[in-house]
């Protein structure tokens, strides 16, 4: 783990606090409606506390974390506490109501690219060897148990940093009983209740030139969540210099041809726009359509 930035805060308006600090590679924010500095900077750090757990037992690049053990199993089965028995009930439910598109099993093929804006795409003849290695349904779950065949492994990128954020939401509920609540990891956000004054959270969506910083979009959220799906900051250009974004078919291992740029979903929980803005990304062309008709908030950019 990279050395830690102790959480800090800022008083946006009277009452109004910002607080921040980083997790999962992502700038964290708590904005907070509490009577004193010291609350707020207390529950900055315990919303800090509450992400860096999360990210330090579900991290597929942590070997000591839950995934890495399930990872390393080598066939065994591997007894699941109940907060992971839930994620691994979640990923099925995922999987099986998007057909097959949002797959945790796509480790094997994640660990073959490297998303860094300067690499090349793997050898398609690469991708095709690891495909033995992904699919959910090669995965046993019964009870509390999960066995994984020798070679797949689980990646919970396309749901990790969502979940962070709604488990941080909640649990920071319980210690603001009134007042606004939002949090937002990287742009996927829970807005867990309005501001007192009943004003909604304005958010801004962000045009693919994340360089430029320009809003071309913009959200009012009394409550409810928003996820952001797409290409802009993690990705790979093949030799033609066409970029290739990190969201990839799990049937392939390559991502959607002629798919958007960004997909940004508002719906009730960060876990569901995640699902929901990651599906309709490797629905490629068809992605509003299907976005469309799971009637929700959407907004999808296009290259």
């Amino acid at each position: 783990m990279a050395e830690r930035v102790e959480p800090f805060i800022d008083e946006v308006e009277p009452g109004l606090w910002l607080g921040r600090f980083e997790a999962m590679k992502s700038p964290c924010e708590v904005w907070l409606q509490v009577g004193s500095k010291d609350q707020a900077l207390e529950l900055t750090s315990l919303a800090a506390q509450e992400a860096w757990r999360v990210e330090e037992k579900y991290s597929r690049f942590l070997s000591e974390s839950m995934i890495g053990h399930i990872n390393r199993s080598h066939g065994h089965w591997v007894e699941l506490d109940p907060e992971t028995l839930s994620l691994m009930r979640f990923a099925d439910t995922s999987w099986r109501a998007t057909d097959g598109l949002l797959d945790i099993t796509i480790g094997g093929f994640m660990r073959l690219w490297r998303f860094d804006g300067k690499t090349p795409p793997p050898p398609r003849s690469r991708l095709k060897e690891a495909k033995a290695y992904v699919g959910w349904d090669k995965v046993e779950l019964a009870g509390n148990r999960i066995r994984l065949p020798e070679g797949v492994s689980l990646d919970l990128g396309g749901i990790g940093k969502e979940y962070a954020v709604d488990r941080t939401a909640m649990l920071l509920s319980k210690h603001v009983p009134r007042g606004g609540l939002m949090v937002n990891f990287g742009g996927d956000l829970n807005a867990h209740r309005p501001r007192s004054s009943g004003r909604p959270w304005e958010i801004g969506v962000e045009a693919m030139d994340t360089n430029r910083k320009k809003v071309i979009q913009r959200i009012s959220l009394v409550r409810g969540a928003v996820a952001t799906s797409g290409d802009t900051k993690r990705f790979a250009v093949d030799r033609r210099g066409k970029v290739l974004g990190h969201v990839l078919n799990p049937r392939t291992g390559w991502p959607v041809a002629n798919g958007p740029s960004t997909v940004t979903v508002i719906s009730g929980l960060a876990t569901q726009a995640g699902v929901l803005s990651t599906c309709a990304m490797l629905k490629g062309p068809k992605a509003e359509s299907f976005l469309a008709r799971q009637g929700v908030r959407f907004y999808v950019q296009w290259r």
